[in-house]
């Protein structure tokens, strides 16, 4: 086992080492303490990184001067040094991070807020008509105007389940406009039947049966 005191002297020569400031005689003294020490072997490679930044530094033209024996120590402490400064930066870059997560995650949550806090959609004005009747049919309507043509809202009941019942908006000059047709069911029957003819120009709907019979009908106001 080394002697506690050569193995200090060994110790702080590692500095010297690894910048090759020994004479042949100390380095291979070092050599074969390396050897046998692994903390030495573990400090010198922390020196490495240290000693090859100096590398590129000219060097002296005289004989080097014996460094202090302390520099081994303060190599040591320079690089424990940068290795805290390392772990103090990543630990307020992580805090950073996460601060910034934090702050998208409220965003975020602010922005549904606001999404799910829809508007109401603007009442679309609904122009009702009169409806006459025939038979056991009653119903009601209402006209929608588009820039396209216009809509009938229509509410129907007493019509016959399974039946189709086509629906034709007429315009002021008698043309028809096909407006779609639905099926009868025993509740109550609710339409959106839409013709292409404007509003102006339109004049009046009819619902009419399989059989060709007409069972509603309203005239537009005018």
């Amino acid at each position: 086992m080394t002697d506690p005191s050569a193995h200090r002297v060994l110790r702080e020569s590692l500095g010297s080492y690894v910048l090759g400031h020994l004479s042949d005689q100390e380095a291979d003294e070092v050599r074969a303490h390396l050897t046998g020490c692994p903390g030495c072997r573990a400090e010198l490679a922390e020196i490495l990184p240290a000693a090859a930044a100096l590398s590129g530094a000219p060097r002296p033209l005289r004989a080097p001067a014996t460094p202090p024996v302390d520099l081994a120590d303060r190599i040591e402490a320079r690089i424990r040094s940068e290795e805290h400064r390392q772990r103090s930066r990543s630990t307020v870059r992580t805090m950073a991070l996460s601060a910034l997560s934090a702050a998208a995650a409220a965003v975020i949550v602010v922005a549904g807020v606001e999404l799910t806090r829809s508007e109401p959609e603007p009442a679309v004005p609904l122009e009702t008509v009169d409806v006459v009747e025939a038979g056991a049919v009653r119903a009601s309507a209402g006209l929608v105007a588009h820039t396209w043509g216009v809509e009938v809202k229509l509410t129907a009941s007493g019509l016959q389940p399974g039946e189709r019942y086509d629906v034709t908006v007429l315009g002021q000059d008698g043309t028809a406009f096909d407006a779609g047709a639905f099926v009868g069911t025993d509740g109550e029957v609710r339409c959106n039947l839409n013709a292409a003819v404007l509003r102006d120009r339109a004049a009046a709907f009819v619902v009419i049966d399989q059989e060709g019979e007409e069972v509603l009908r309203a005239e537009f106001p005018t």
